[in-house]
């Protein structure tokens, strides 16, 4: 992070970093013994797996090639008339036996693929349950995470960038650490199984079945490298375009203004070639890759048909039967062969999906440890009983290093005035009324809340006693009732039409479809900007603050709605503190106080005539937004 908050995309992560891996395995630690349960699942369902070749082996030399009812066959062929008679007796008997035996052989077997199906099944059922529980407390963790983070931190940080982390990250490493990690456990105990059985059986044939396993070692080590470049290169596309469309999408009013359409459908089409064409470089590594481990698998299997048919043609000995006996053996080995190259070829992919989640968790912790710059200080106590009382204590702020947007600020706001607050935009207006909610820090100076420092407050108790209305409300998708209510479950039906009425927005609530359950869209798209910024009145009156901050709330209202917005806020200023930011000198001629700000310092205070009559900053202000009247008092 190059500026101790930015999250970069484009981190170089390591293959395997078992730092990373031993922190992503806490998010496991409530479900080991699910964990456990699927890899005895798992286990299980490849033993199923492996035997069967065995017992296919044993019924076929066995029983299918039984060698003593093939002799007692050519005895038959040459033996006198008065023999044939016993021999097709014994021959019969035998050939029953081998019916009986190779019946139960084949429900054996038959036993062994549906308990490989049933063990498969709850295993997967288990990993699934555990992943989306997984994944959704590392979800909830980091939403957690980026509640407590501060203004400052997303003004560095790109939306989107921080929805990738909550949504792509998060089921990455789910997919890697709760599938993948029980899968290749798995896959390593097929290959040491089927290994141990081939060696076991006959350690000649399981020689050359191995043959051709360094070449696959080595195709999976040229594999890795190609494989990673594209990676992390995928990656890096990956983010720019989830950026780009995300900025684009949030924007979207601006570049149908000014006509970018096109322009920005060239660069968005262009990222998304560049996306493309990595991806095509990573679906060419695997399609190269894939093909020579499954060709060097087959090859294996010719091996082992060539030596033992070769054996078998000879005469020679193969473990421990000998011609034609040996069939069910070389069955087997192809069988097993087949068994121990697909996990091989499972765990290079597996290695993909391990790069994956090595970038996601480094990502992800890179977030999770980037600690919150504003923070309860030890022994905060909660803002009870406010009165209201406001005191900026020769404040000095900026969000960059010292270039300073308040400069050495002195105010103080007694409980229950009005305090206005004037001045060109940049004067640090706004940033005034975020460092009285505590958004940011001061570095000099304090910010006093009833002669208390706010950093000694407890913050969620220090803003529940701020009420805020911006020029730009936001609400969220949801009803109208939501928005007012804003997850306060305690907050009655009654209250929440009471301050409604109060702020004159019951009229036009009332009147839409469903009322208080109307759904607004996405920011309140379908309200009008009058009736967002009432119901944001609704609901700054709802939480019952002591302090109310309008900043620019009437800027961007029509005439016929603007009475409306009066009547509210003067209703919502009644006996609490309250500071308005505003353009429109009109709306704070009866404050209390006005104060005038230019370039991060005050520089005039006093009601609206006092002002007018010092004839300075303020005058000229006034005389700019009147300048067409002809009498300027």
């Amino acid at each position: 992070m190059s500026d101790g908050y930015h999250l970069e995309d484009e981190v170089q992560a390591k293959a395997y970093d078992g730092r990373l891996m031993r922190r992503l395995l806490r998010f496991l630690r409530p479900f080991k013994w699910l964990m456990v349960a699927a890899t005895v699942l798992l286990l299980g369902a490849t033993l199923c797996s492996t035997l069967a070749p065995l017992y296919t082996m044993n019924a076929i030399d066995w029983y299918i090639n039984n060698s003593e009812r093939l002799e007692l066959r050519e005895q038959l062929a040459q033996a006198e008339e008065g023999e044939r008679a016993a021999l097709e007796a014994q021959l019969a008997e035998i050939a029953e036996a081998d019916r009986a035996n190779l019946l139960w052989l084949i429900l054996v077997i038959g036993g062994l693929m549906i308990g490989e199906a049933v063990l498969r099944y709850s295993q997967m059922v288990t990993v699934a349950f555990v992943g989306q529980k997984t994944m959704l407390e590392m979800r909830m963790h980091i939403f957690r995470h980026l509640q407590r983070m501060s203004l400052r931190f997303l003004d560095k940080n790109p939306v989107g960038r921080l929805m990738t982390r909550v949504t792509n990250d998060v089921e990455s490493i789910q997919q890697t650490i709760v599938t993948g990690l029980v899968q290749v456990v798995s896959d390593l105990f097929t290959i040491f199984v089927v290994l141990g059985f081939m060696l076991y059986i006959n350690w000649r044939l399981a020689l050359v079945t191995l043959s051709t396993v360094p070449l696959v070692f080595l195709a999976s080590f040229v594999f890795k490298r190609f494989a990673r470049r594209s990676y992390l290169e995928i990656r890096r596309r990956i983010a720019r375009l989830n950026a780009y469309m995300q900025e684009n999408v949030s924007g979207m009013h601006i570049v149908q203004v000014f006509g970018r359409e096109q322009r920005n459908f060239e660069v968005y089409d262009q990222r998304n070639k560049d996306h493309r064409d990595e991806w095509f470089q990573q679906v060419r590594n695997f399609a190269i890759y894939f093909p020579t481990v499954d060709g060097l698998g087959a090859l294996s299997v010719a091996l082992i048909i060539l030596f033992g048919g070769y054996q078998m043609l000879q005469g020679a000995t193969i473990g421990a039967g000998a011609g034609v006996a040996s069939v069910g053996m070389l069955y087997a080995y192809v069988q097993w062969a087949e068994r121990m190259f697909q996990p091989v070829r499972a765990l290079a992919d597996k290695y993909n999906l391990l790069q994956e989640a090595m970038a996601s968790s480094e990502r992800i912790f890179n977030l999770l440890d980037t600690e919150p710059d504003i923070q309860d200080e030890p022994g905060a106590v909660p803002a009870t009983n406010v009165r209201g009382h406001v005191e900026f204590d020769h404040v000095w702020f900026a969000y960059d290093d010292e270039e300073w947007v308040l400069k050495d600020v002195s105010i103080e706001i007694a409980p229950g005035e009005r305090l206005a607050i004037v001045g060109h935009t940049g004067a640090g207006k706004t940033t005034f009324t975020s460092l009285l909610s505590r958004f940011y820090d001061v570095q000099r100076g304090a910010v006093r809340l009833d002669g208390v420092d706010i950093r000694d407050y407890q913050q969620t108790s220090l803003r529940r006693q701020i009420g805020v209305v911006l020029q730009d409300v936001f609400l969220f998708s949801g009803t109208i009732r939501h928005n007012i209510q804003l997850g306060d479950a305690t907050m009655s039906e009654e209250h929440i039409r009471a301050c409604a009425e109060y702020v004159n927005a019951a009229r036009f609530i009332e009147r839409l479809p469903g009322g208080y359950d109307y759904e607004v869209g996405e920011r309140g798209c379908n309200l009008s900007t009058g009736q967002r910024q009432l119901i944001a009145f609704a609901r700054a009156l709802a939480h019952q603050p002591r302090i109310l901050v309008l900043d620019e709330a009437t800027s961007s209202i029509d005439t016929e709605t603007e009475a409306l917005i009066q009547d509210a806020i003067q209703k919502l200023m009644t006996d609490r503190t309250a500071i308005v930011i505003a353009h429109r000198l009109s709306t704070i001629q009866h404050a209390d106080r006005i104060v005038v700000m230019h370039h991060g310092e005050v520089r005039e205070t006093g009601a609206h005539q006092q002002l007018l009559a010092q004839r300075g900053l303020y005058y000229k202000l006034y005389r700019l937004q009147y300048k067409n009247q002809e009498n300027v008092a």
